[in-house]
C-alpha cells in the first residue's frame, strides 16, 4: 500500500472509491473540466465516477498499470 503524503495544509493520497462522490459533484462544472483531456466527457454524466473508478481506475492502480492521486485541503476534510 502506498502511504499518504501530507503537509500542514494538504493531503496527497492514492485515489479511493469514496473520492467518486466529489468528482461527480465537481465535474459537471465546465470551469472545472475545460482544461482536462478529451477523455472526460462533456456534459459529464451523473454517476459516471463511481463506475469508472470501480471498473477502470482502481483495478489499474491495483495492477500497477496506472497511478491516480487525490490532493485535498485538510481544512475541507473535517467539514
Amino acid at each position: 500500500m502506498i502511504p499518504a503524503l501530507e503537509t500542514k495544509c494538504l493531503l496527497l493520497r492514492p485515489l479511493q472509491l469514496a473520492d467518486a462522490q466529489e468528482t461527480d459533484h465537481l465535474f459537471p462544472q465546465w470551469e472545472i473540466v475545460k482544461f482536462l483531456n478529451a477523455q472526460i466527457p462533456w456534459p459529464y454524466p451523473a454517476g459516471l465516477s463511481v463506475a469508472r473508478y470501480r471498473d477502470i481506475v482502481l483495478p489499474a492502480i491495483e495492477n500497477g498499470e496506472e497511478w491516480h492521486w487525490s490532493l485535498r485541503l485538510k481544512s475541507r476534510l473535517s467539514s
